[in-house]
């Protein structure tokens, strides 16, 4: 199955993704790649990333504990991944309102 463009879209902002399609399975491995890079070389930024994003606090620890059923980086995309879904479920099912005054903003 390959994954909703607008998901796609919303992890092309803080990921650079391969061009094309991608089947479910083949973003999570190339996300998994990432976050190991990411682990390895600049986890502050990783965790601002998953602050900003509002990935569960408790899930990602869980993700990075030695105990963990999948190794870190699988986790951690894995997490991405279904937040970045959430996120483009919801934009897709709401929209704005149109602004009737130039001073609603």
């Amino acid at each position: 199955m390959d994954v909703e463009a607008a998901t796609t879209d919303l992890l092309r902002q803080d990921f650079d993704l391969p061009a094309g399609t991608l089947t479910e399975a083949e973003l999570l491995d190339w996300l998994a790649m990432c976050v190991a890079e990411l682990l390895r070389t600049r986890p502050a930024y990783l965790m601002s990333l998953c602050y900003t994003l509002d990935l569960d606090q408790e899930s990602v620890a869980g993700a990075l504990h030695p105990a963990a059923p999948a190794a870190a980086p699988t986790g951690l995309a894995r997490l991405l991944y279904e937040r970045q879904c959430a996120r483009a479920h919801t934009k897709a099912s709401y929209t704005a309102p149109a602004l009737t005054s130039r001073d609603a903003w």
